[in-house]
């Protein structure tokens, strides 16, 4: 470790740079700002320490000098107690760390300590950095590519929330992804070699019956793939945990995608059969009935339940049937009143105090403790959800008049046109496996992070929206949804 060490008042620091040295620490020392830019544009430093009140050229001027010499080298400065303007303007020039005089040699031990700790972090995310874009150059564009690269993001924003480089490169993923939904969603939708929402059940849940085992089924409202991996990350050893992921059905909604997991069919089909029952999402239970009789467990016993709040899961009492299915349902419901109720405006100013919500509601639950519950009961146990969410940030136009229905993220209308690059339209509403609701023959669809704002009011509807928690339109986030399976080990 090598310091530049810049005071015009060096000479009474000599004790300070004694112990530095003793500790191992290489210590070069200037009383005037020019002499120590000279030396720096001939020599390489590990940090700077620079005080702040300096005769002819302050900190400050100095700072701004060595950003343009030595952009790379971390600087400390040296303050008074009194600089705190100093300190605010000098964020802009990107301080490391302020030592406020008098200062200590242990202070500066810590300085170092936190520097030394960054540094291994920024290397160890580097090589992360590096192996996550060599992981997704390699993956190919498909249905299975799209879910490793969904799982791939869901990890790294676990391990680096609110890192800008993921942010940046889920964003262009997103758009990729858009694209691809658009060329071939109505194919697979058609092919029953793949996983979707109206099929997961069928597929992966059911067949348990036919083996003699119970089955209970967690759909936890508007829960993200990164969620689920967080939560299976602490459970406990003694359940034996597995993981496949698949596609929710678009629109990502609930009244869509929910009822088609337990319905077992898509939403036109379930639109035939009971008229308006998409309207809402009250019909889970008479869906699940249905389906199981038309998928030949119509001997099965069963019980569907519906939790609205967190004392409806707290009290929840679980086994008892073949088959038992949980609706948690009031998860969602913040994300839906935000704008409503001051008192949650806070709560869930953005994805992040959402995803602790959530997690913290969960624990207060003990959910944890009914999954074991239920796997010493013999029961295998699947969690999944009906769509996952966004923090939508781009607003772009929405035009069509008053025949567009409710949703940010998704609208219907006869005449729905986007007025932006944010979102596309669906013409052919069948071919997607979808009705006309009330009448309107086409679906916009938000895609990456943007949301429908009406051309009346635009900026006010920009304001009261942006960092909103929506779902509803094409995203990796939305769309990628995980089914956990556990059992006793």
């Amino acid at each position: 470790m090598k310091i530049l060490w810049v005071d015009d008042e060096i000479e009474g620091f000599k004790p300070h740079i004694m112990f530095l040295e003793q500790e191992g620490i290489e210590v070069v020392t200037f009383d005037h700002p020019m002499e120590a830019l000279k030396t720096l544009s001939k020599e390489s430093f590990d940090l700077i320490l620079l005080d702040y009140r300096m005769p002819g050229l302050d900190g400050l001027e100095t700072l701004k000098a060595i950003k343009k010499v030595a952009p790379h080298i971390p600087v400390a400065l040296l303050t008074m107690v009194t600089d705190r303007d100093v300190m605010e303007e000098s964020v802009a020039e990107e301080v490391f760390d302020y030592l406020v005089k008098p200062v200590q040699p242990s202070q500066i031990l810590a300085l170092i300590k936190r520097l030394q700790t960054k540094e291994i972090k920024q290397r160890r995310m580097g090589k992360k950095l590096v192996s996550v874009y060599q992981e997704l150059s390699s993956i190919p564009p498909n249905y299975e590519g799209w879910l490793r690269k969904a799982r791939l993001f869901a990890d790294w924003r676990l391990d680096t929330p609110g890192d800008e480089n993921l942010l940046g490169e889920l964003s262009a993923q997103n758009i990729e992804f858009s694209r691809w939904i658009e060329r071939n969603y109505t194919d697979l939708l058609k092919d029953p070699n793949y996983d979707f929402s109206h099929n997961i059940l069928e597929k992966n849940v059911f067949p348990l019956l036919d083996e003699g085992k119970r089955v209970a089924l967690f759909v936890f409202d508007n829960f993200r793939l990164d969620q689920f991996i967080k939560m299976i990350r602490n459970l406990p050893s003694y359940l034996r945990v597995t993981q496949k992921d698949y596609i929710a059905i678009l629109p990502t909604a609930t009244p869509y995608a929910r009822n088609a997991i337990f319905a077992g069919q898509l939403p036109i089909v379930i639109e035939r059969r009971h008229p308006n029952w998409l309207l809402d999402n009250r019909h889970e239970r008479e869906l699940f009935e249905e389906n199981l009789k038309e998928k030949g467990f119509g001997w099965a016993s069963r019980r569907l339940v519906k939790i609205n709040s967190l004392k409806d899961l707290q009290e929840l009492q679980v086994g008892g049937s073949d088959i038992e299915a949980y609706v948690i349902n009031f998860l969602d419901l913040l994300s839906h009143l935000r704008q409503d109720i001051d008192a949650l405006k806070e709560l869930a100013a953005s994805g992040e105090a959402f995803m602790r919500w959530s997690a913290f509601v969960l624990e207060e639950a003990d959910i944890v403790g009914k999954f074991t519950q239920l796997a010493e009961m013999g029961y295998v146990i699947f969690l999944t959800s009906d769509h996952g969410w966004v923090e939508a940030d781009t607003p772009v136009i929405i035009h069509g008049g008053g025949e567009l229905t409710r949703g940010l993220r998704y609208k219907f209308g006869d005449s729905v046109r986007p007025g932006g690059r944010g979102a596309t339209v669906i013409h052919d509403l069948e071919a997607h496996g979808l009705p006309r609701q009330k009448g309107k023959g086409r679906l916009a669809l938000a895609i990456n992070y943007a949301f429908f704002v009406y051309p009346s009011d635009p900026h006010r509807f920009e304001k009261v929206y942006t960092g909103g928690i929506y779902h509803g339109g094409i995203s990796l986030e939305e769309m990628v949804i995980p089914l956990i399976r556990m059992e006793k080990a």
